[in-house]
């Protein structure tokens, strides 16, 4: 989603020589954001997981997403464990 936003609408590129733009980032976000309000609930419903803990779900997936936009190596390897220890304090 984030790709495919920053490629066809960014224009505000996060550094001069970077491909990645602020609109990209905030799409990508916000489709995280999305997901996690469908999923969640569904989750909750089920028994699956106890309680919904919004706050620490939009710390981390705005750090997540933020850092993503600063990173251009190990991205896919380093940011999905900067999510999961946000979401654990």
């Amino acid at each position: 989603m984030a790709s495919g936003v920053g490629h066809k609408y960014g224009v505000l590129r996060w550094s001069k020589t970077g491909k990645k733009t602020i609109e990209g980032t905030a799409a990508g976000i916000t489709s995280v954001l999305a997901a996690c309000s469908v999923l969640l609930p569904l989750l909750a419903s089920t028994g699956y997981i106890v309680t919904e803990h919004w706050i620490s779900i939009l710390v981390a997936v705005t750090v997540s997403g933020l850092l993503e936009a600063y990173t251009t190596q190990l991205d896919n390897a380093f940011i999905p464990l900067v999510f999961y220890s946000l979401l654990c304090l």
